[in-house]
């Protein structure tokens, strides 16, 4: 996996994230989320076919061989990366907090169930192209993208996306530090009572602050034509 072909892949994300961001025009999801259409079916089979290839690109790198069904998918990732189940998202649109693959080590995932289903028969199975499964899958491969630009060692803009949002994803001028997917996390004790909990100061000066925390970001003024 190269940067180019990650960029490439979390750009498609975003393309279908403005898609289901467009829908809260003509519905409200909160407590409309089990509304069905034709675009939010759309939007289920696109995430979850990309879902797929974002599975199929992670199992090939850490286990070093291809997979063909979401059984296989699911046996190598939750091997490898067993909290994924914990991972969250919060969807400011809905006011909800998701784990897209919440259950997946006890059951099946009820998105993917539902993309199957109407995959193999959309006439009878229609119902289930609702905005919640479109959400969630969505919000799979948000989550998918992430791990595995932490297993490429790449980096993505993940403050890009708006509709989907998490503390795993970088914020520049965030006021709180963000946090390590759940298998990358790891126990840190905490901040005893007399360390400063507030936001760093930021200095822009030629010199090193004569007085300054631990925590506290300096930008060094270079001029031009200076190369240390």
């Amino acid at each position: 996996m190269t940067q180019s072909e990650l960029t490439n892949t979390w750009n498609y994300f975003l393309s279908l994230e403005n898609d289901i961001a467009a829908t809260s025009r003509y519905i409200e999801p909160n407590g409309q989320e089990n509304v069905f259409s034709f675009e939010f079916s759309k939007l289920l089979m696109l995430s979850c076919t990309e879902v797929e290839s974002v599975l199929k690109t992670i199992c090939s790198i850490v286990e070093g061989r291809e997979c063909g069904n979401i059984g296989e998918y699911k046996e190598i990732i939750l091997k490898h990366y067993s909290k994924i189940v914990l991972a969250e998202v919060f969807i400011p649109r809905w006011g909800k907090t998701i784990r897209p693959f919440d259950g997946w080590d006890s059951g099946k995932l009820d998105w993917w169930d539902a993309y199957v289903a109407i995959k193999h028969n959309r006439e009878s199975s229609f119902e289930s192209a609702t905005y919640k499964n479109a959400v969630y899958a969505l919000s799979a491969l948000y989550v998918l993208i992430l791990y595995l630009a932490k297993i490429c060692g790449l980096r993505i803009d993940s403050e890009k996306s708006t509709y989907i949002i998490s503390a795993y994803a970088f914020r520049l001028l965030a006021c709180e530090p963000g946090k390590e997917l759940p298998d990358y996390d790891t126990e840190i004790e905490p901040l005893s009572s007399g360390t400063i909990q507030g936001t760093a100061r930021i200095y822009y000066k030629q010199t090193e602050p004569p007085e300054s925390n631990e925590g506290d970001i300096w930008f060094r003024k270079v001029d031009r034509g200076d190369t240390k």
